[in-house]
């Protein structure tokens, strides 16, 4: 007996079947590599909000045991709980010339659909971000007022403020004590030369401070010894602001930055400013870049998401 059934019938089934694997390949990489995608992003900004929060921890605490744990526990708020649902959360802190970084990492695999047909049941998908932690070395908007160090240890916020006066005239232009400030200008800001005059302070007053970023190794003097009224005056007008100044050491050589929050100018016979020193409010100007000094003795911790 003759068969009627054509040979090219059995090569379409084969033909088909070879399209459908195709097409079930395909359909596997556009909606499970998709998926994937979205479940990397999601793990991406756990990852970033990880590291923030160790790297915060740190700089309250300086405790690397404590930073990992919240950096963890912060993951597990976000959904992403350390040994639950094959997730894993690890974090490290390295410490190096005053500079802390907080690495988080966030892996979850993704349980595929369609790719699982073919052999791949699920992908691993990994986020990491490291955030620095430390004081800052550099500065944009520092108004033209130096402290002295020692003004610190008396602690920071509104409870602790104090009135700062100007140096005598001559020769003591560094402020030398926990009540003294005085008048600079930066010599990098904006070609000004170093000659603390009132007009080129006045400028840096009015302007909400240097819009150059200074660093620790840049120059600050001459400091400008002396009294002059007109400073206070324009000075007053920034009452109830705060504002980033800079922090020296008996020689006026620069050991930081710190945040100052005026609440008083009195330029008559007193010849005075009052105000306190801010807690660490992260300031936005203030930054920890390389070839800008030693990180700061003092000021503010800055929390900087590196990549």
């Amino acid at each position: 007996m003759t068969s009627n059934r054509s040979p090219e019938r059995g090569q379409m089934l084969a033909l088909f079947a070879i399209c459908l694997v195709a097409i079930i390949a395909v359909t596997g990489l556009v909606i499970d590599g998709g998926l994937t995608m979205v479940q990397r992003r999601d793990q991406q900004n756990v990852a970033d909000a990880a590291a923030m929060a160790g790297a915060y921890d740190y700089a309250n605490n300086a405790s690397s045991a404590a930073a990992i744990g919240q950096a963890q526990a912060n993951a597990a708020a976000n959904g992403f709980v350390n040994g639950t649902d094959n997730v894993v959360v690890t974090a490290n802190v390295t410490t190096s010339g005053g500079i802390t970084w907080v690495t988080a990492t966030v892996s979850k695999p993704h349980r595929n659909f369609f790719s699982g047909i073919l052999g791949f049941g699920s992908w691993d998908v990994s986020a990491t971000a490291t955030a620095q932690a430390g004081l800052p070395n550099s500065v944009i908007g520092a108004m033209p007022l130096l402290f002295n160090q020692k003004a610190f240890p008396h602690g920071v916020g509104s409870t602790r403020e104090m009135s700062f006066t100007e140096p005598g005239s001559g020769s003591q232009d560094v402020p030398q004590d926990e009540t003294s400030f005085n008048w600079t200008v930066y010599c990098t800001a904006n070609g000004n030369p170093c000659n603390g005059n009132s007009n080129t302070v006045n400028d840096l007053i009015n302007d909400r401070g240097s819009s150059t970023e200074i660093g620790l190794t840049d120059l600050i003097g001459p400091l400008n010894a002396g009294a002059h009224a007109t400073l206070f005056s324009s000075l007053a007008s920034q009452v109830g602001k705060t504002f980033p100044v800079a922090v020296v050491d008996d020689s006026g050589g620069l050991v930081g930055w710190a945040m100052f929050h005026l609440t008083g100018s009195v330029g008559g016979s007193t010849k005075s400013i009052s105000g306190w020193f801010e807690a660490p409010v992260n300031y936005s100007g203030m930054s920890i870049k390389q070839g800008k000094g030693h990180g700061g003795q003092f000021g503010d911790t800055v929390v900087r998401l590196t990549n």
